[in-house]
């Protein structure tokens, strides 16, 4: 499944001469990220700009997919890589130690792989600059890819505990809107007994109130328990909030 760990992708790929989306030099929290992300093909060939994913900047991703095309020459082999969703082109650079039939040797047409690397543009075309490529040993890593894709972007759009709460507050806020501010006022003193196994009592709402409240009280009270804001618990006069 996928893991954010970027141990042991290989050496030499990762010069950041090479033009990237969205410029080079970048600093900033983004930009330092190297988590690796899974995608599919079509996130990558109908994005534009830098690539964004549950609105994550990626920087480093994986895909996997069978390839279609080589092209190899002196200083590179390009491979057409094609997944369910669309076709891209993949790119390795050569080492110049190296016999290109080194580096070719575990991947042929028609063969299903799984590719580590940096997405690149070069002459308003995007490719992926390959850090590790490596056959598939089981082909369930297809199925196991595109569920590693659906875990990535439910998980990035969860919203977080504070975020939740935060929601939560604007929801209370936009329900009590509308409300006069003597309403809110025993609304509030309500609520804060709602922990109480019976709620509150009306004498102690009477006590905590504002004391230009305390004739309206009533009103107020018959107010909340028609608008649901409010309900009755051991008896007529025990309060809670909803």
């Amino acid at each position: 499944m996928w893991n954010e760990s970027s141990a042991s992708l290989g050496g030499g790929f990762l010069d950041d001469s090479t033009q990237q989306l969205g410029g080079t030099g970048k600093k900033g929290p983004q930009s330092n990220d190297k988590s690796i992300v899974p995608v599919l093909i079509k996130h990558i060939t109908s994005s534009t700009g830098d690539l964004q994913i549950a609105g994550k900047t990626v920087n480093t991703l994986t895909i996997v997919g069978i390839i279609r095309r080589i092209e190899q020459d002196t200083t590179k082999i390009s491979y057409s890589i094609q997944d369910d969703t669309g076709t891209l082109t993949a790119v390795m650079w050569l080492e110049a130690d190296k016999n290109p039939a080194e580096s070719n040797n575990c991947t042929q047409i028609n063969t299903y792989v799984r590719v580590y690397g940096l997405l690149r543009i070069q002459n308003n075309q995007r490719h992926v600059l390959i850090l590790r490529m490596q056959p598939l040993e089981d082909l369930n890593e297809l199925t196991c890819h595109f569920m590693d894709v659906i875990y990535f972007i439910v998980s990035a759009n969860k919203p977080t505990e504070e975020s939740a709460l935060s929601t939560n507050t604007i929801m209370s806020d936009n329900t009590m809107s509308g409300m006069s501010p003597e309403q809110m006022a025993v609304l509030k003193v309500v609520r804060s007994a709602n922990e109480t196994e019976c709620g509150i009592e009306k004498r102690d709402i009477l006590a905590e109130v504002p004391r230009h409240v305390v004739s309206r009280l009533d009103e107020i009270l018959d107010f909340l328990l028609c608008e649901g804001h409010i309900y009755t618990t051991s008896s007529e006069d025990f309060f809670k909030a909803t």
